[in-house]
C-alpha cells in the first residue's frame, strides 16, 4: 500500500491547515461538501465566542440611548392612503383655504354654568391667544370679538360647556408637535374651570401617549411571567437567560434600524409595540429550538463544538428558513398604500432578521461560553423526583447513540395524543373542524370602522370632548363633510350660479341638515342665508371653492353617513369635486384595503407554497398548511367579532369601549402576523416529521414522533408568546388590545386544535401522498430544494412519483444480505465499503511527539502484515454506535481492516505512552483535507495518512476521487490546562476513542456522537 510522508516546514513541523471543522464524509474518503453559512457561524461561535458576546454587549450599550428617543422620530397616523381622493381634499383645504373646517376643539366646562364670570373671562382670553398662535386658522368661538355670548351652536345643551374650534395646518407630524405645545400651554383639569382638547389630532395624541405608557406597564407586568415560562421551558436559570439575551440584542437592534428606516420612509409609532412583542417572542422561539437540538446532539455523544455545528446545520437552518417565511408573510403588508400597515411590514421584517442573526451568532457564542454551566441547577430536576430517578450515577454524559430522539414525558403525551387521533382521523378531524367553524360563525356579522376616539378609554380627554360634541351639542361638529371644488373661481357670476344650484340640490338630500358655501347657506333645497356682496369665506387663495355639508346623524361614520356620501357622489356636480371628512375617509380606505387584499394574499400564499415545497418536496403539505392556517384565522376573526363588536367577555379581556365595529386595519394586520407565526410552527413540525420519515419510512410513526419532539417545544414557545401578547392586550387602546387578544386566540387555537388534532388527522388520511409531487416538480426539488441538513440524503421517487425514504446520516442500518428492510447495504453515508462507520483499510501511522521530538514525525510507520487475515467486517453492522476494541499491545504489531468496527488489535499506544504522559481519555480525529486542526507538537499526536486503493471500495462502488486524507488523533489528556486543547476538542468532528489505556478502549463516532 503506498504511503505519503507528511510535509515538514523549516521549523521541522507540518504546515497548519485552516482551522475549520471536518465532516465524517471527508474522513471516510468522500469529497467534502461545501461549507455553509451555518457551518461558518458555528466555527465563529467556537473560535470567537468571547468577541461575539463582547460585540453584542457593545451594540446594546451604544444603541440603547439612541433608541430612547424613538417615539419622537416616528410618524403618527398613517391610516389614510395619500392617493385617496379624501386625503387629497384634506390637503387642498390645508394649502388653499384659510377658513377650512376646524380639526381641533377646545371644550371649556364649568359646573356652575358656562356664562359665569370666570368662564366668560377665560373663554375670551383663550380665543384671543389661540387666534394669535402660528399655524392656527379658522378660529370659531362661543365668545367672538369679546362678546359675552356667541354662536349657540357652540354651546352645549346642558349649558355647562362651550367650544373654541380651530384648524391646525401642516403634515400629521407637524400638527402633533404643535398640538403638544398648545396642550401643554392651555390644558387644565380642575379645580375650577376645565379646559380639554378634542378632535382627530387630539385623539391621535392620546393614542400615542397611551400606547407608550401601556407598553411600559405591560412589559413590567409580563417580565416575571415570561421568565417563569422560560425557566419551565429551559430548565435552568442560565438557559432561561439565553432568550432574554437574544431578545435584548434583537429588540435594541431592531428599534435602531427602525429609526434609520424612518429617515427614508414613513414609519408609524405603533410599530414599536409589534417590534418589542415580536422580538422577544421570536427570541424565545428560536432559542428554545436551537437549545433543544444542541442538548439532543450532546446526549448522542457530541462534544460541545461538534454539537453546536450539527445544531446550526439542522435546527439553525430550520430557524433561518422559518424566519424567512415569517418575514415574507409580513412583507405582504407592503401591498397596502397605508403607511400604518406598511410600517408593521418594515418592523416585522427587521425584527425577524435581527432575531435570526442574534439566534445564530450570539446564542451559539453564549452556549460555548457557558459550557457545562448551562445545565447546572436544573429546576425541573430538583422539583421532579421521577426525573431524579432517571439520572444514572456514574453514567457517561453522552450515552445515547441512537439517532432516534428521546422523548420527554410531555413529548410522550403528545405522541400518545397523535397516535390516538391517527387511529380515528375522520372523527377527530371532523370534530375539530366543527369547533373552528362555530368559532368563525360570528364573522358573518362583522362591521368595520376607522380608528377614532372610540378606541380610547371612556375617561380619555379627547374621547370625552368628541363624545360630548356628538351627543351634547346642537350639531355634530366631527360629522361635517367638506366638498372641495379645486380651481373654480366662485367670484365669477356664472360659476357662482352653478355653485348655488349644486348647493341647493345637495341640501335636499336625505340626511343633510344644512349646506354652507361662498354663495350662502341652504336647507331643504332652498337658500336661507344670502352671501355678502364681497365674499371672503369658502374661497381659495389661488382659486377654488368649497362647501360645508352638515349631517343630521350624530355619528360621522354611521351607516346613514356612508349612504349620504354615496348620495353626494351620485349627485351630478358642475365641476370636479373632492370630499373630505371621516365618512369619505372610511369609504376610500375600505376601497383601498379591499383593492390591495388580493395582491397581499397572493404574495402570502405564493411565497408560502414555494418555500414549503422547497423545504418538503411535497405539493400537498403546503396546501394543507395554507388551508388549516386560513381556517384558524377565520375562527380567530369570528371570536374577535363576538368579543369586541358584541361587547362580550369584557371581564376576561379587560374593559374597552364597545362601538359595534372593529377597527378595519387591525384584522388585516393580525392576519399576516398570525399567519407567519403559524407557518413558523408548521416548519418546525414538518422538519422533524420529515427527518423521522426519511429515517424510518413510516408516515404514521413519523408524525407521532415529530409531534412528540416538537409538541412540548411549540407549547413552551406558544406559552411565552401568549404571555407577551396578553401583556399587549392589557393596553387601554382597543385596537392594540384587539391585536393582542387576537394573536393570543390564534396561537392558542393553532397549538391546541390545529397542531394537536387537525395536522395528525390530515397527514394520517393522506398517508404517503403527504410527500407526493409530480415528477417535474420532484426533479426541481431535488436540484433546488431546501433541507434541514445540508448533508441530508436525497429522496428517491416511488412509482407514483412520491418521496421514498432513505437512511439519513446516523440512521440505524439493518442486518442481513445486500438489501434488507428496504435499506441498501453499504449505502449509508458513514459506511463506505467495509464496516459501517469504519475508516478504509490500508493505513500508515505516524506517531507524533512533543516539540522536542519533531524530527521523528516525518518517518511514517506502516502497520505490519497480520499473521492471519481477520474476518471481513459485514457491509452493514447491527449497532454502529459503540464498538469495543481489544486491549492494545505495547508495540505496533498487526493491521486493522478498519480503524472502527475492527476485531484485531488497534494501535492506540506508542509514543504517547512512552512520552511519560498520562494516557489520554479521549482522542479526536480531524481531517486536514477538510480543515482539521494540527497539533503543533504541544501534545502527543498520532497521525494516520491513507490513500484509497481501488480494492478498498465496496462491492459495486467506484473509488472516491478525493485526494489523500490525513487523520489526526488529538490526545485529550490535560486539555483543561492546555490552551489548544479545548478548541481542538470542541471544534473538531471525528472519532473519539474512550477509555484509552483501560484495557478495553471504545471507539465512538464523533459526528453522530456514538
Amino acid at each position: 500500500m503506498p504511503t505519503e510522508t507528511v510535509p515538514v516546514n523549516a521549523a521541522g513541523s507540518p504546515p497548519a491547515p485552516p482551522r475549520v471543522m471536518a465532516s465524517m464524509a471527508s474522513m471516510a474518503g468522500v469529497p467534502t461538501p461545501r461549507r455553509s453559512l451555518f457551518t461558518a457561524a458555528a466555527d465563529i461561535a467556537v473560535l470567537h465566542r468571547g468577541r461575539l458576546l463582547a460585540a453584542a454587549c457593545l451594540v446594546v450599550m451604544v444603541l440603547l440611548p439612541w433608541d430612547a428617543d424613538i417615539y419622537h422620530q416616528l410618524a403618527t397616523g398613517g391610516f389614510y392612503a395619500k392617493s385617496d381622493r379624501s386625503t387629497q381634499a384634506e390637503q387642498l383645504l390645508d394649502d388653499e383655504f384659510p377658513d377650512a373646517p376646524p380639526n381641533v376643539a377646545v371644550m371649556v366646562t364649568a359646573e356652575s354654568g358656562i356664562n359665569g364670570p370666570t368662564p366668560v373671562h377665560l373663554g375670551r382670553e383663550l380665543t384671543r391667544q389661540l387666534t394669535a398662535e402660528s399655524g392656527v386658522t379658522s378660529v370659531l368661538s362661543y365668545w367672538p370679538d369679546g362678546a359675552s355670548a356667541g354662536n349657540a351652536l357652540l354651546r352645549s345643551n346642558d349649558g355647562r360647556s362651550a367650544l373654541i374650534v380651530f384648524r391646525l395646518t401642516g403634515s400629521e407630524d407637524h400638527i402633533q408637535d404643535r398640538l403638544e405645545e398648545l396642550h401643554a400651554r392651555y390644558s387644565h383639569l380642575g379645580p375650577g374651570v376645565d379646559v380639554r382638547f378634542g378632535g382627530a389630532p387630539a385623539v391621535m395624541r392620546d393614542v400615542t401617549e397611551s400606547s407608550r405608557s401601556d407598553l411600559e406597564v405591560g412589559e413590567l407586568a409580563a417580565a416575571p411571567l415570561v421568565f417563569a415560562v422560560l425557566l419551565y421551558a429551559f430548565g435552568t436559570i442560565a438557559a432561561a437567560m439565553l432568550p432574554i439575551l437574544v431578545g435584548v440584542v434583537s429588540v435594541v437592534s431592531s428599534l435602531a434600524l427602525l429609526r434609520v428606516a424612518a429617515t427614508v420612509t414613513d414609519i408609524s409609532v405603533f410599530s414599536v409595540n409589534l417590534t418589542t412583542a415580536l422580538g422577544f417572542g421570536l427570541a424565545v422561539d428560536y432559542s428554545l429550538f436551537i437549545l433543544r437540538r444542541f442538548r439532543e446532539e450532546q446526549q448522542r455523544g457530541m462534544f460541545p463544538g461538534a454539537a453546536l455545528r450539527r445544531t446550526l446545520e439542522t435546527a439553525g437552518r430550520t430557524v433561518a428558513f422559518s424566519g424567512v417565511t415569517v418575514a415574507l408573510s409580513l412583507t405582504a403588508a407592503l401591498a397596502f398604500p397605508l403607511y400604518y400597515l406598511r410600517s408593521f411590514a418594515f418592523a416585522g421584517i427587521i425584527v425577524v432578521l435581527t432575531s435570526e442573526a442574534a439566534a445564530l451568532l450570539v446564542l451559539p457564542a453564549a452556549l460555548m461560553v457557558l459550557g457545562p454551566q448551562l445545565d447546572r441547577g436544573d429546576v425541573r430536576a430538583a422539583l421532579s423526583r421521577r426525573l431524579r430517578r432517571q439520572v444514572v450515577t456514574g453514567a457517561p454524559r453522552h450515552a445515547s447513540a441512537s439517532r432516534a430522539p428521546r422523548l420527554s414525558a410531555p413529548g410522550r403525551r403528545w405522541t400518545a395524543l397523535a397516535r390516538q387521533v391517527m387511529r380515528r382521523p375522520v372523527l377527530f378531524g371532523a370534530a375539530a373542524i366543527v369547533v373552528m367553524l362555530v368559532c368563525a360563525a360570528p364573522a358573518r356579522n362583522l362591521h368595520l370602522a376607522l380608528a377614532d376616539d372610540t378606541v380610547l378609554p371612556a375617561a380619555a380627554e379627547s374621547h370625552t370632548v368628541n363624545d360630548a360634541m356628538r351627543s351634547n351639542f346642537a350639531i355634530c361638529l366631527p360629522c361635517q363633510i367638506p366638498v372641495v371644488m379645486p380651481g373654480v373661481d366662485a367670484r365669477d357670476p356664472s360659476n357662482a350660479a352653478k355653485v348655488t344650484d349644486y348647493a341647493q340640490r345637495l341640501s335636499g338630500l336625505t340626511g343633510v341638515l344644512r349646506v354652507d358655501t361662498v354663495t350662502g347657506s341652504f336647507m331643504r333645497g332652498r337658500q336661507v342665508i344670502t352671501a355678502p356682496a364681497s365674499p371672503t369665506g369658502y374661497v381659495g387663495i389661488h382659486g377654488g371653492a368649497w362647501l360645508s355639508i352638515w349631517q343630521n346623524d350624530t355619528s360621522p361614520v354611521s351607516a346613514n353617513a356612508k349612504d349620504l356620501v354615496r348620495a353626494i357622489q351620485a349627485t351630478k356636480a358642475p365641476f370636479a369635486i373632492l370630499m373630505g371628512g371621516l365618512a369619505p375617509h372610511f369609504l376610500d380606505t375600505s376601497h383601498t384595503i379591499v383593492r390591495s387584499l388580493p395582491t397581499a394574499f397572493a404574495v402570502v400564499m405564493a411565497t408560502t407554497f414555494v418555500l414549503l415545497f422547497l423545504f418538503t418536496g411535497s405539493v400537498l403539505l403546503p396546501l394543507k398548511a395554507m388551508l388549516l392556517n386560513t381556517l384558524n384565522l377565520a375562527a380567530t376573526i369570528g371570536l374577535l367579532t363576538f368579543i369586541f363588536q358584541g361587547g362580550h367577555l369584557r371581564s376576561v379581556v379587560g374593559d374597552f369601549q364597545v362601538s359595534g365595529t372593529l377597527e378595519m386595519t387591525s384584522p388585516v394586520l393580525m392576519f399576516f402576523i398570525a399567519f407567519g407565526l403559524s407557518m413558523d410552527y408548521e416548519i418546525f413540525l414538518l422538519a422533524r416529521v420529515r427527518e423521522e420519515y426519511l429515517r424510518t419510512g413510516d408516515n404514521t410513526e413519523s408524525v407521532a414522533v415529530g409531534l412528540g419532539v416538537t409538541g412540548p417545544l411549540i407549547t413552551s414557545v406558544a406559552l411565552a408568546l401568549v404571555v407577551v401578547m396578553v401583556a399587549l392586550s392589557t393596553s387601554h387602546i382597543s385596537m392594540i388590545k384587539l391585536i393582542g387578544v387576537g394573536l393570543t386566540i390564534a396561537i392558542t387555537l393553532d397549538v391546541t386544535v390545529v397542531r394537536a388534532i387537525l395536522v395528525p388527522a390530515f397527514m394520517s388520511l393522506a398517508g404517503s401522498y403527504n410527500w407526493w409531487a409530480p415528477r417535474p416538480l420532484r426533479r426541481l426539488h431535488d436540484r433546488f430544494g431546501l433541507r434541514e441538513d445540508e448533508d441530508e440524503d436525497a429522496v428517491g421517487d416511488t412509482a407514483a412519483g412520491g418521496a421514498q425514504p432513505r437512511p439519513m446520516a446516523g440512521s440505524r442500518p439493518q442486518v442481513g444480505g445486500p438489501e434488507r428492510g428496504g435499506v441498501r447495504a453499504g449505502r449509508s453515508r458513514l459506511g463506505i465499503g467495509g464496516a459501517a462507520y469504519g475508516l478504509p483499510a490500508g493505513a500508515a501511522v505516524n506517531l507524533g511527539t512533543p516539540a522536542r521530538q519533531t524530527a521523528r514525525r516525518s518517518q511514517p510507520r506502516a502497520l505490519g502484515a497480520a499473521p492471519s487475515p481477520a474476518p471481513p467486517a459485514p457491509s452493514v453492522q447491527p449497532v454502529p454506535s459503540v464498538q469495543p476494541v481489544p486491549p492494545a499491545p505495547s508495540v505496533l504489531p498487526e493491521p486493522a481492516d478498519s480503524l472502527l468496527g475492527t476485531t484485531v488489535p488497534f494501535p492506540v499506544r506508542g509514543q504517547a505512552q512512552r512520552s511519560g504522559r498520562r494516557p489520554a481519555k479521549h482522542v479526536t480525529i480531524g481531517d486536514p483535507t477538510a480543515g482539521g486542526h494540527p497539533d503543533h507538537g504541544t501534545r502527543p499526536t498520532t497521525r494516520i495518512r491513507y490513500r484509497r486503493a481501488r480494492g478498498d471500495a465496496g462491492p459495486g462502488r467506484t473509488p472516491s476521487p478525493a485526494r489523500t486524507p490525513t487523520w489526526h488523533y488529538f490526545v485529550r489528556s490535560g486539555w483543561r490546562t492546555s490552551p489548544l486543547g479545548r478548541p481542538v476538542v470542541t471544534g473538531t468532528r471525528g472519532f473519539v476513542i474512550d477509555r484509552l489505556g483501560s484495557g478495553r478502549p471504545v471507539v465512538i463516532d464523533g459526528e453522530v456522537h456514538r
